[in-house]
């Protein structure tokens, strides 16, 4: 919403007669629904597991870890997947 139609919406909401109970009715829903939005914006904190200095993975995982990667790999990509779901 623009400046002058927020400007317009607050003299509107000036210009009726709320009483203080509907004054913090409004502004209580104004409140959740701008924390809900907020939340829904906000990016969730990665969190990496943590590993042991003495963990040795088994060679079934080794195997699958390490090595050469396929020619059409496209790294760049992977890692912009990973990044996006690891956000949601």
């Amino acid at each position: 919403m623009n400046t002058v139609s927020l400007n317009h919406l607050w003299s509107y909401l000036q210009g009726l007669s709320l009483t203080a109970s509907n004054q913090r009715w409004l502004a209580n829903h104004l409140m959740e629904a701008a924390e809900s939005t907020e939340r829904k914006t906000q990016k969730k904190e990665l969190v990496f597991p943590k590993i042991p200095k003495d963990y040795k993975p088994s060679p079934k995982v080794l195997a699958m870890t390490c090595g050469s990667l396929p020619k059409d790999f496209n790294l760049d990509k992977e890692l912009d997947e990973m990044w996006e779901e690891r956000a949601q």
